[in-house]
């Protein structure tokens, strides 16, 4: 699925090999979607324009298409023989993933916010009316939907029977998976950009071009949010009263080197570090608990997506048109590819190789 697994950390700790920056194959998928590959069992399934497409990973080889009535921007999730994918017009599908086939439909109110995450038999997904809906995987009935001020950004990271949704509202939310009760909301001054990481006991989100990290475990009592507004106010009025607490479970945030300039898209996040680019080009290792800096790199272009970590080094793209290969430890630029064309998708790694997606179309196979 989007971001690999549920907790979407973009962490490939065990890989065979270190990649050699070889391109292997390139095909045109026609014209550009913000689809990002997923590959299961070395086939791969992306979005195109008004189609999914089915691709043999080693070749790039068409093994099936269905057509769709819109550009495909989401990813599919992938559970068992299923395929899960949202649509610009207001339906969730479930299809067969080896013909392509529509087993089952679900109607939302608006179009999707985003792809799927399905887990412990459930789909969870988020739609620009403002909800995120959880669907039976198997016949695709509604089991709840929990309501949002803005857009329901998905897909949501889930850990330990813990759902955190993004939402364009400017919040975090924390709910149970399996019933949608809320226990959080964190609250930032701008609107969320990306889906959540959920790591080393924290969340870390994008908010207004900054990285934010919350205790997973945090918890708001009913009410908590409206009585610390309430203390604040009567702190600036200057009553005798103590300085007002913060929100509960808020750690830390970090900021771009230099403005204008911003941090749209979820870290790739490791045991000891994260790794996250801004819209400057500058690239960020920061250490995952305290968000403390350790190096820093600077691309040839803004960086749009998340990267992936594999093995000893990470990975990115650029609009510059290139993929970028850095030593994870020290920052130093182990080799970079030139496509010509810009990068806005996250690269995806499977079966030892690199998946990239450049604006042109066009999906790249690097070993």
């Amino acid at each position: 699925m989007w971001g690999m697994d549920l907790q979407q950390r973009r962490d490939v700790a065990d890989a065979p090999r270190q990649l050699e920056g070889r391109p292997v194959w390139s095909v045109d998928l026609g014209p550009p979607t913000r689809s990002v590959p997923v590959i299961v069992d070395n086939i791969i399934y992306i979005g195109g324009d008004f189609k999914l497409i089915a691709l043999d990973a080693q070749t790039g080889h068409r093994f099936w298409e269905t057509p769709t009535t819109g550009p495909v921007h989401t990813s599919p999730a992938v559970a068992g023989n299923r395929l899960y994918i949202g649509l610009q017009d207001w339906r969730v599908l479930a299809l067969d993933r080896h013909t392509g086939t529509t087993l089952w439909e679900f109607t939302m109110q608006d179009g999707v916010a985003g792809s799927a995450s399905v887990a412990q038999g459930m789909v969870y997904i988020g739609s620009m009316d403002g909800f995120l809906y959880a669907l039976d995987a198997a016949t695709g009935t509604l089991i709840w939907k929990f309501k949002t001020q803005e857009q329901a950004l998905s897909p949501p990271a889930i850990d330990a029977g813990t759902l955190f949704l993004s939402s364009t509202d400017g919040s975090l939310y924390a709910l149970r998976a399996r019933t949608g009760q809320s226990w959080l909301r964190y609250r930032t001054p701008d609107r969320l950009h990306d889906s959540p990481v959920v790591a080393n006991g924290l969340v870390y989100f994008p908010s207004g071009g900054r990285i934010f990290a919350v205790a997973a475990d945090a918890y708001e009592l009913p009410g908590q949010y409206q009585l610390t507004l309430v203390w604040a106010q009567f702190w600036l009025w200057q009553f005798p009263v103590p300085r007002p607490l913060g929100q509960p479970g808020g750690k830390w945030r970090v900021s771009p080197r230099q403005l204008p300039g911003g941090m749209v898209s979820a870290p790739a996040v490791a045991p000891e570090a994260l790794y996250v680019g801004d819209t400057n080009g500058d690239f960020y290792a920061r250490d995952a608990l305290t968000g403390e800096a350790l190096w820093q790199f600077k691309a040839g272009g803004a960086i749009m997506a998340s990267p992936v970590i594999i093995g000893p080094r990470v990975y990115f793209g650029a609009i510059d048109g290139c993929l970028y290969a850095l030593d994870r430890a020290q920052g130093d630029l182990a080799w970079k590819l030139s496509f010509g064309e810009p990068i806005h998708a996250a690269p995806v790694f499977a079966s030892g190789r690199l998946y990239v997606r450049t604006s042109d179309g066009r999906l790249h196979a690097i070993e």
